[in-house]
């Protein structure tokens, strides 16, 4: 498989376990011991971290649609952007008021080795949130 069939692949996993909670193709494509070092959360180890990290989501925000689009790829590096808009829930320090957008810009570095994802690299920022009190409530 080329590198872009299977970064669409995971663009389609990650949006059916966002959307659908299901992460049957997730789990799928991501080696158990997968490392996810993130800007936000720190480093995310194993696929079981990943799911419990997305399964999080929902407690915060409602309604959130994601886009990614494929940036590059060769051999086992693939690049992909990604937007995502959140309605807030309001429910924590640090988030809008209830029903107020909040945006997501990032740029993800994947690597693969014998066919799974082994390791990624997220860096982007927040608009509309102080990620620092949602942060510190989120860790209580």
């Amino acid at each position: 498989m080329d590198i872009k069939a299977f970064a669409e692949k995971f663009i389609a996993a990650e949006n059916n376990a966002f959307q659908k909670g299901d992460f049957t193709a997730l789990a799928k494509l991501e080696d158990p011991n997968v490392v996810y070092h993130t800007s936000t959360f720190g480093d995310l180890v194993g696929h079981e971290a990943h799911k419990q990290n997305i399964m999080s989501r929902p407690q915060f925000a409602s309604d959130i649609k994601q886009e990614w689009k494929y940036l590059t790829g060769e051999g086992n590096l693939f690049a992909l952007s990604y937007q995502g808009r959140y309605i807030s829930k309001g429910n924590i320090p640090g988030l809008p008021p209830a029903g107020k957008e909040y945006y997501r810009d990032a740029l993800f570095l994947f690597r693969l080795q014998h066919g799974k994802i082994v390791e990624v690299w997220n860096n982007g920022s927040w608009k509309g949130i102080d990620i620092e009190a949602v942060l510190k409530a989120w860790k209580k």
